[in-house]
C-alpha cells in the first residue's frame, strides 16, 4: 500500500499536502531572500487543485509570486516522493 493511500484512508491527505506546501514556501523564501516568513503566513487551504496561501502582508504575496515556479517545482518533487499524483496544481497568494 502506498503512503498516499494510507493518508487518504486516515483523512490526512489534505493536511499532509498543505504542510508540505507550507514548509516548502518557507524553505524557498529563506534560501532565495534570506528572510524567515513563518510569522507572515496565516493559513493554507485547498480548493480542488488550487492551494490558497493567506499572508499578513501584500509585499510578501508579491515576492511569493516571483518565486512561484520554484516553489511549485520543489512541492511537486516532495509530493511525488509520497506518491501523490499531482501534475497540474496552482498556488495562489492572498
Amino acid at each position: 500500500m502506498l503512503i498516499s493511500e494510507i493518508l487518504n484512508k486516515k483523512g490526512l491527505s489534505s493536511t499532509t499536502k498543505k504542510s508540505i506546501i507550507y514548509n516548502t514556501i518557507i524553505e524557498v523564501f529563506l534560501e532565495q531572500k534570506k528572510i524567515d516568513i513563518k510569522d507572515y503566513l496565516i493559513s493554507i487551504s485547498e480548493v480542488g487543485n488550487i492551494f490558497l496561501v493567506k499572508t499578513k502582508k501584500p509585499i510578501i504575496n508579491n515576492e511569493l509570486y516571483l518565486l512561484n515556479d520554484e516553489i511549485k517545482k520543489a512541492c511537486l518533487e516532495k509530493l511525488n516522493k509520497l506518491w501523490f499524483k499531482f501534475k497540474n496544481f496552482d498556488i495562489k497568494y492572498k
